[in-house]
């Protein structure tokens, strides 16, 4: 259920600086034609001179620049886009994955098998914005993002953001920000990395999280140290690694370091569906305690997260590996397969990790006999490296939903727990349910649940019951 507020709850969230609404509205200050996040320190205006977006983008094409001072790009997104069609929120994952290849609009419509003018017309009825609109706000995000946290120069700057030109980039820039590029650079001494703070809307359970990390974290690819969680990576051509660590003011730190010039924002698109740094925890609550079976577990489990996952690939590698095992049993069999099939990584001898997860032509290449796993498991592995390599199956979220599980249901070996859990963690679907799975339904017939009470929250709601069956222990 979406929530829906007017403007005077907007103004009263805003006055008193709520951090649960950061990034659900956005405030336009008519006299000064700027608009901030609800938590901006600036001094308030009256109700009568403000004007209330719910998509940054709608503050912008309404002619509105951005407060420099509590900065809306670095606002938390929408969840999942809830209250858009599947069609709008494949578009906006497209722009994230592909904005360094220039795909234009078009060519995102073609992608979507509709016309240019009915992409555009979905836009402004569920966002209100354009599609043109959202892609330049978004490479205009990593430019600023750019500028404050690397050492590149404007012009890397500007091509890794998406522009095609400098010219073009500095004219955008200047006509979101008022004023040019190189005012907002800043000397960067992180050699070939950057680092960054991403926001997300408390309460957040970054124990819970680092927690289920920590169960499945595969040796020399991932490390948890005191408060922080490491990882090596891969997309494309692009390797890389990164630290996560709690910081102030709801936000987590990250430090990147790539082997060479990456695209920032479908990283940073990956960083925040591993930490579920887009969820509404008060929206996912407030739905939630409506069941009122549940609602005395809800106290004791603040900040739900659904842990997601690097790589589509990954998760579903792992899925398959944990079926009908521990998770200890799994995590042993996925250091094996790392060990015989991952790359060694080669870019920073510092570091204390030393392979990355196979891609899916690193599992098609080599033999996964004598490691732990049944042939039936070996050859349903192969079946979805296969399937990945040959792009018949894609788990990024641009596809369709409904025929990416289709597809997945295809191959021998996976059934509904697996693609439901694949949903849950690779595709961000906040209302994927693995029905058939005993702890759930133990928890369910227990305590006579219902889970259409759920809808659309029920991946939240099986992390809820998995950590009460635990006792914390994800």
């Amino acid at each position: 259920m979406q929530e829906t507020y007017n403007h005077k709850e907007f103004y009263r969230a805003h006055l008193a600086r709520d951090p649960r609404f950061d990034g659900k509205f956005f405030v336009a200050v008519k006299s000064t034609m700027i608009y901030c996040r609800p938590i901006c320190p600036a001094r308030k205006a009256k109700l009568k001179n403000l004007t209330f977006y719910t998509h940054a983008a709608q503050a912008e094409e309404a002619g509105f620049r951005p407060c420099l001072r509590c900065r809306p790009e670095t606002a938390p997104g929408s969840p999942a886009w809830i209250g858009t069609s599947s069609t709008v929120q494949r578009a906006i994952r497209m722009m994230e994955y592909f904005i360094l290849e220039g795909l234009s609009i078009k060519a995102i419509a073609t992608k979507l098998g509709i016309g240019e003018r009915w992409l555009r017309e979905l836009f402004q009825e569920q966002v209100g914005a354009s599609p043109q609109t959202i892609l330049i706000s978004k490479k205009l995000d990593i430019a600023r993002n750019l500028l404050d946290n690397s050492s590149l120069s404007i012009t890397e700057i500007a091509l890794s953001s998406g522009f095609q030109s400098i010219r073009r980039f500095n004219d955008a820039f200047k006509i979101r920000f008022g004023k040019p590029p190189n005012v907002f650079k800043k000397n960067t001494s992180l050699e070939g990395g950057l680092r960054f703070q991403l926001s997300y809307r408390p309460p957040y359970a970054w124990d819970n999280v680092l927690r289920f990390l920590n169960n499945r974290a595969i040796v020399g690819v991932e490390f948890i140290e005191e408060n922080s969680y490491q990882r090596l990576f891969t997309y494309g051509d692009i390797q890389g690694w990164f630290q996560a660590k709690p910081a102030r003011n709801n936000k987590i730190a990250f430090e990147v370091k790539v082997n060479k010039n990456a695209n920032i924002l479908e990283l940073i698109t990956r960083l925040k569906n591993i930490f579920d740094l887009d969820a509404d925890p008060m929206a996912i609550e407030n739905d939630l305690k409506n069941d009122k079976k549940l609602k005395p577990f809800l106290a004791n489990q603040k900040g739900l997260r659904i842990v997601g996952a690097w790589d589509g690939f990954e998760l579903a590698v792992r899925a398959i590996v944990g079926q009908k095992i521990s998770v200890s049993a799994a995590r042993t069999v996925l250091g094996r397969i790392v060990n015989r099939c991952g790359e060694k990584q080669s870019f920073d001898q510092s570091l204390q990790l030393e392979r990355f997860f196979p891609t899916p032509k690193d599992i098609l290449n080599e033999d996964l006999s004598n490691l732990g796993l049944t042939r039936y498991k070996i050859e349903t592995l192969k079946q979805l490296a296969a399937a990945i390599e040959n792009k018949t199956l894609i788990l990024d979220g641009t596809a369709c939903f409904e025929d990416t599980c289709q597809k997945l249901l295809s191959i021998k070996g996976i059934g509904s727990w697996t693609v439901e859990y694949i949903a849950m963690r690779a595709l961000k679907n906040p209302n994927a349910f693995p029905e058939t799975d005993l702890v759930l339904q133990k928890k369910i017939s227990q305590l006579q649940l219902n889970p259409k009470n759920w809808i659309p929250w029920r991946a939240y709601a099986a992390i809820l019951l998995w950590n009460i069956q635990t006792k914390g222990t994800i």
